[in-house]
């Protein structure tokens, strides 16, 4: 179950930009209060949070992890635990932005990995992402967990592009 919050159009998209490439991370309270105004309802309860990871490299350019600010104001916001964010590790690969949508699936296939410390185990993850497009991220972090032995993963986004 995926639930975005917006539509990814400007002025979101603009500020969501400036966020994620421009080092503009002071933005991050701002877009969580926007992505926590339209909370979803889900089958059943969370028992955790976590953020999508990103590659080390991309983590290194970017100095951040866009997503793990906007999952840690939603876990505070439900009085959830947030999973550590090395738990879950993610290869390095082209920026699923710079492909056509028929080769993003192809892109992802087999990227994370999730530590036994995660303790997903028969747990409701809530994944938190910045932005979906086709949604094969979410969706191979998603298997990922499952296979891991999460009994259901919901994933909440701040947009989904359109």
């Amino acid at each position: 179950m995926l639930h975005a919050a917006l539509a990814y159009r400007p002025p979101l998209s603009n500020l969501l930009y400036a966020y994620k490439f421009l080092g503009r991370n002071d933005l991050y309270a701002a877009l969580a209060e926007l992505m926590l105004a339209k909370p979803p309802a889900w089958p059943a309860e969370p028992d955790l949070v976590m953020a999508m990871p990103l590659s080390v490299r991309r983590l290194h350019k970017r100095g951040f992890n866009q997503s793990l600010l906007l999952a840690e104001s939603v876990a505070k916001h439900l009085n959830l635990p947030l999973l550590p964010p090395f738990v879950a590790t993610r290869s390095h690969r082209p920026a699923q932005s710079t492909l056509p949508r028929q080769l993003r699936t192809k892109n992802v296939r087999g990227i994370f990995q999730v530590a036994p410390a995660a303790d997903v185990k028969n747990r409701h993850v809530l994944l938190i992402d910045d932005v979906v497009t086709s949604g094969a991220t979410i969706s191979e972090l998603a298997r990922t967990l499952q296979r891991a032995g999460a009994a259901a993963v919901y994933g909440w986004v701040l947009a989904r592009a359109e």
